[in-house]
């Protein structure tokens, strides 16, 4: 294969084709990003279920090429919360998009459109999409150190490496989950980054894949809310695959807040105009699902004691996990989100699939929400006859 054509494979879906096929019964897939229940069977969010059994489907007319408007609006409440939402409501770019990788991908297009050598500062280790999707689109990708030697946010290595970005773009992990490690800034380091970031004029990018899944909503969304009441330039990548659990349905949103009407008006005829080449307009049935889950407050309660009970699910697989590791791993129980990475070699990654028929990526990164607890044992015990 040419190795330009080879390096376009994805490893996670790769990697979950090969779980698919592999006629183990005990297998274990710890990489593709979904969340299972406790039994390691599929879940849907109940409200999301209910809602979606109860939906009217005698129109399958287009949606406004922005997306639903109780849907933008909705969204935009979430994550701001009401007072900036209130102060930002007609200076928000809202563009409702085919899940967060489309999202992200509007957001470049759109910043190559009006800045012909985009530099992007992400950290190391990202997303993999993340620096796929840059590089496509043209920019420059910087990477900084994401974990210090004593496994906290590497402030230090992100402080030297922005110095010498000015006028750059920045992209985070929105709330308190970073994928694929789990280690995110604190709430005074990510005051201090709004301090730094402000002067040294990067626009910070948020990719939001999982809020409500770190700690809260509340919590989660604090970096976006405080960067934006200190007026740093921001844009909001927001994903409802995990944390409504419509992975297959792709539902997204930009949001853009702007100081002006003007610079909105002028941005959101750019957006409008790329997103029609690629997308045409938003898909409607995720947008609507989570339109009545949010616009509805007795619904929106279920869904946020739903991403309670996942939290508490994923934290105690965790402690498992960390258990019956004799705290080889101990850092995982203090970290957020989904994911977590485990210092083993891609080597090691190999024997854990070809004799265990366990399925990691090969950095080690590690989904804890897909894991079963009655599969915690099998894993802990692969992973420790590996003698780390």
């Amino acid at each position: 294969m040419n190795k330009n054509i080879k390096n376009l494979n994805d490893e996670i879906f790769t990697l979950n084709a090969e779980f698919s096929a592999d006629t183990r019964v005990d297998k274990i897939n710890g990489g593709i990003g979904i969340y299972l229940d406790n039994i390691g069977q599929p879940f849907v969010i109940p409200i999301v279920k209910k809602i979606a059994s109860s939906l009217d489907f005698s129109n399958f007319n287009y949606l406004p090429i922005s997306g639903d408007p109780v849907f933008l609006e909705e969204s935009s409440k979430l994550v701001l919360g009401n007072s900036l939402y209130k102060e930002y409501k007609n200076k928000i770019i809202k563009q409702g998009t085919d899940g967060g990788t489309n999202g992200l991908f509007i957001w470049a297009s759109l910043i190559k459109f009006t800045n012909p050598n985009p530099t992007i500062i992400v950290s190391n280790p990202t997303w993999e999409n993340h620096k796929k999707i840059f590089k496509h689109c043209g920019f420059n990708v910087v990477e900084y150190n994401h974990i210090n030697k004593l496994g906290f946010f590497d402030f230090e290595s992100f402080q030297k490496t922005i110095s010498k970005y000015p006028d750059s773009f920045i992209l985070f992990h929105g709330g308190s989950t970073h994928n694929p490690t789990g280690v995110n800034p604190s709430t005074e380091e990510w005051k201090k980054i709004s301090q730094i970031t402000k002067k040294n004029n990067n626009y910070v990018l948020f990719d939001f894949a999982y809020l409500g899944l770190g700690e809260n909503i509340e919590k989660d969304s604090f970096p976006i809310r405080h960067f934006l009441e200190k007026k740093n330039k921001i844009a909001v990548v927001i994903s409802y695959s995990k944390n409504m659990t419509l992975y297959q349905h792709r539902v997204g949103v930009l949001l853009i807040p702007t100081l002006k009407i003007k610079a909105k008006e002028n941005n959101e005829t750019i957006i409008k105009y790329l997103f029609r080449l690629v997308n045409q307009t938003p898909t409607a049935f995720g947008e609507i699902i989570v339109k009545n889950v949010l616009s509805n407050q007795e619904y929106k309660k279920e869904w946020i004691k739903s991403l309670s009970e996942m939290n508490k699910n994923i934290q105690k697989r965790r402690e498992l996990f960390n258990q019956y590791t004799n705290n080889l791993f101990s850092e995982v129980v203090h970290q957020k989100g989904l994911y977590s990475l485990l210092k083993i070699t891609p080597k090691q990654t190999k024997i854990l699939k070809n004799k265990h028929g366990i399925y990691l990526l090969s950095t080690g990164r590690i989904n804890f929400g897909g894991l079963a607890i009655n599969k915690i044992p099998k894993l802990t015990e692969a992973i420790n006859s590996l003698k780390i």
